[in-house]
């Protein structure tokens, strides 16, 4: 039976995407290790615990997002293969909680990515605001990625954006 996928609280962004794609596929490449790099360009993951992505297993990772970089600890809330995975990240000053809601449909399966961020102080918030950061860009470059694996087809490189180099 189907885990129901919840609204988003206020404040949660929600996108929504088709991907002609298994349930299983979609999930695998969510969780493939070798392509985390590729699917969260905002995030460089260290090595995960033995348990990942199981509920309560953490990682450490280093987030950018727009002109922020931190240093983060990621916690999976809830990993129901299949079906769902939530994860919240924080660091100093930063709080990002994203979850992928999976749902078989039309011989696809249809992915719901979510994110709510939280900062605290305005260095923060005016970091990724000034860097053209943002949450929605984040969760659509995600599931356009997410959904160009899953399908099969290489992943369509970001344009580059002129700035700060990445770390």
């Amino acid at each position: 039976m189907p885990v129901p996928r919840p609204a988003p609280p206020p404040g949660v962004l929600e996108r929504l995407t088709y991907i002609q794609a298994p349930l299983r596929t979609v999930w695998a490449t969510l969780h493939d290790p070798a392509a985390q790099d590729t699917l969260f360009p905002e995030l460089r993951l260290g090595p995960p615990a033995p348990s990942w992505p199981a509920a309560g297993a953490t990682r450490a990772a280093r987030l950018r997002l727009g002109l922020l970089v931190a240093n983060v600890r990621l916690e999976s809330l809830e990993a129901r293969p299949s079906a769902r995975f939530q994860l919240i990240v924080v660091g100093d000053g930063i709080r990002l909680q994203r979850g992928w809601f999976l749902e078989e449909v039309a011989g696809g399966t249809r992915v719901a990515g979510t994110a709510g961020l939280t900062t605290s102080g305005r260095w923060t918030a005016r970091l990724i605001a000034v860097g053209r950061g943002s949450v929605a860009g984040m969760v659509e470059t995600h599931l356009r990625i997410l959904k160009e694996m899953a399908e099969g087809s290489p992943p369509t490189p970001e344009p580059r954006r002129t700035g700060a180099g990445r770390s």
